[in-house]
């Protein structure tokens, strides 16, 4: 499961107090030889940064539509790692859908709507409702009510618990990531 793989490894660097800034579809590396299991790794970390309470300085750091408004907003200019998980939820919209968010918009209604906090992509109504709540949490208003990248993982863990029966070619969650 792709998200799962994009989980574990925000999972790894955010253990290392690293931010991305710009986790997006664009920037997920897949692996796509082993028809039976694709490996799946983030990507062109230009924009991280070392969290040591993050100051936003110089500029907003992070592509549009995956932007967490508190970036844009002027909330704060401390920010925390639930920046990346904004974006992680706007890139569940796009492993569901297969679309980029907001193609019909022009970038100034992409702007507005971040800065007002209110803009979220739709999503269809034939979405799984535990994949429809993990995604809606993670694009939560309020930075604190994001989950984390842990609970994020043991919950997509759960869920392909679910979908694949024992024993069929499920992805296992590793017990430690490899340095």
């Amino acid at each position: 499961m792709i998200a799962m793989d994009v989980a574990f490894g925000m999972e790894y660097l955010h253990g290392k107090n690293i931010v991305h800034f710009d986790l997006k579809s664009d920037n997920l590396l897949v692996n796509l030889r082993d028809p039976h299991r694709q490996i799946c790794k983030v990507g062109d970390l230009g924009l991280s940064k070392v969290k040591r309470q993050t100051l936003i300085s110089g500029g907003v750091r992070g592509t549009l539509p995956w932007m967490a408004p508190e970036l844009l907003n002027g909330s704060s200019s401390l920010v925390s790692e639930k920046v990346d998980v904004f974006s992680f939820g706007i890139v569940m919209w796009e492993l569901l859908t297969g679309q980029e968010p907001y193609t019909d918009l022009h970038y100034g209604a992409i702007i507005g709507g971040i800065v007002s906090n209110t803009l979220r992509p739709p999503i269809p109504e034939s979405c799984d409702q535990e994949w429809r709540l993990l995604m809606e949490m993670c694009w939560s208003a309020e930075p604190s009510e994001r989950p984390s990248f842990t609970e994020i993982a043991n919950e997509l863990h759960s869920m392909a618990t679910k979908i694949f029966p024992k024993g069929q070619n499920q992805q296992q969650q590793p017990t430690q990531i490899q340095q």
